[in-house]
């Protein structure tokens, strides 16, 4: 869902009245991310979240949701959210189902004629259609068409001069190319709800997650996989930093499987898994920062060049030590 239905006896009611504004602000921002995520108002499993979790998620922190109010409260490791629009919910995926029907069936009702095929990736059907078109000049020379009687045919031949054939219209197709075509298109975009190419942020954090394992970028994501990216994208969307990114690359790089506690360092080979658990991954990458003590690159110290040593002891001049030399050949008696 795109927008919020919250009407004014929501505001009147005595949960939101006796909420204090810390609560107020945490319900709308579990609304706004449950209306997203069209989840009915529950938040499943949310009970093991931890703040960066419900950071990226919601906007809220973890303390902020630990306790229940009138305005949401936990049902096991559930968070329910009250007054959540589920009658708006249901009316847009009923209205989805009957768009996604429609589609399959080329918005009409059934006929019995067959449905001429259009190649999708063709030019046909891009022209204006227009019932009973004659041919063209060059089409009708030549043409042979039937006559009212069996067996009879006659050549039209269009010759300046000569008055247009009498012959009748040919009916009009029932299903032109031009709406086939975009039927076909409509029901594309209605089963296929991923369009990276609309979305040049969510397009670069695509790439950037396919450079994190050298595996994913051997084939292109599908359909499901965009979808799930594309969540992930706009979950940790204005929170998720190029160091982030810099961090989960080497995290997957490294051959660490635990840390000092024995716990246990999950990365997800699947690339949908990656995404679809796009902060819990981020969590483990950021604990095994810290365990390692990973900097990014642009934080880490360059060694400094080493400058030219001078000699150890003291410096001689050559000729005095020339000299020296020789006073002790003469003093051993070696000769000068």
């Amino acid at each position: 869902m795109e927008y919020i239905n919250i009407p004014l006896y929501v505001i009147r009611s005595y949960e939101y009245i006796g909420a204090d504004p810390t609560q107020r602000a945490t319900w709308l921002s579990l609304v706004a991310w449950s209306c997203d995520q069209e989840n009915m108002g529950r938040i499943a499993g949310a009970r093991s979240w931890g703040d960066r979790r419900w950071m990226q998620s919601c906007g809220v922190m973890a303390s902020e949701v630990a306790e229940s109010c009138g305005l949401y409260h936990w049902d096991g490791d559930d968070l329910v959210i009250s007054f959540y629009p589920a009658d708006a919910q249901r009316e847009i995926e009923r209205k989805r189902e009957i768009a996604r029907a429609n589609g399959r069936k080329g918005g009409r009702k059934p006929t019995s004629e067959p449905m001429p095929e259009t190649n999708v990736g063709s030019n046909i059907g891009n022209q204006p259609w227009i019932a009973n078109d004659t041919p063209s000049e060059s089409e009708k020379k030549g043409k042979e068409k039937k006559g009212n009687r069996e067996g009879e045919t006659t050549t039209v031949d269009s010759t300046p001069g000569e008055e247009p054939s009498t012959a009748p219209a040919l009916p009009a197709s029932p299903f032109p190319d031009r709406e086939r075509l975009n039927d076909v298109r409509g029901m594309h975009c209605a089963d296929n709800h991923a369009d990276l190419g609309s979305s040049p942020g969510a397009a670069r954090f695509v790439v950037a997650t396919l450079a994190i394992n050298p595996s994913w970028s051997r084939t292109l994501p599908t359909a499901l996989e965009q979808a799930a990216a594309l969540e992930a994208y706009r979950s940790a969307q204005g929170r998720v930093t190029p160091r982030d990114m810099e961090m989960l690359k080497a995290y997957y790089a490294s051959s660490l499987t635990h840390d000092r506690s024995n716990k246990a360092f999950w990365r997800p080979d699947s690339r949908k898994k990656f995404w679809e658990c796009f902060g819990d991954v981020l969590t483990h990458a950021d604990r095994w920062a810290k365990e390692t003590r990973w900097k990014p690159a642009a934080s880490r110290k360059k060694p400094k060049p080493e400058e030219p040593r001078q000699p150890e002891g003291p410096v001689v001049d050559t000729d005095t030590a020339a000299k020296e030399l020789r006073e002790w050949r003469k003093e051993l008696g070696l000769g000068g």
